[in-house]
């Protein structure tokens, strides 16, 4: 490596401070800012430092990554308190379903006694129970 090139640390730490200044102004930090700053050409710098260049590229990646997935700004007691409420909708929307099944079985049986009585068709159940008491049958 040549004298006049930055060391390692120098390099690091002018990538480090691109990143940084980067994020507070909300631009996309570049290996070609760093460049300038060091005063090095984009093909000796590619040349002498592609291990920091991949480490650079590595955190825009992280950054680039954190920035586009999807942001989850609840916290966890927000999330699970927005669950208990889901829960309790549901189990409120459960029990009105099934009253409403129990009310459509109570008209239905409704519906078939009066159909019978006026054709004038005699349940078996209900005249075994007449003639036997009640006592089911005998095995």
């Amino acid at each position: 490596m040549s004298p006049h090139l930055p060391t390692d640390a120098q390099v690091r730490t002018a990538m480090e401070t691109e990143l940084a200044e980067s994020k507070a102004v909300g631009r996309r930090a570049t290996v070609t800012n760093v460049e300038k700053h060091l005063r090095v050409t984009h093909a000796t710098f590619y040349r002498n430092y592609p291990e920091l260049i991949a480490w650079f590229k590595s955190r825009l990646d992280d950054r680039h990554r954190s920035a586009t997935a999807p942001k989850n700004s609840a916290r966890p007691d927000d999330e699970t308190a927005r669950l208990r409420r889901e829960n309790s909708d549901l189990r409120k929307l459960v029990r009105i379903y099934a009253e409403a099944i129990r009310q459509l079985t109570v008209d239905k049986a409704a519906l078939e006694d009066e159909l019978q009585a006026l054709s004038s068709v005699t349940s078996l159940t209900e005249h075994r129970r007449a003639h036997d008491g009640g006592v089911g049958p005998l095995l």
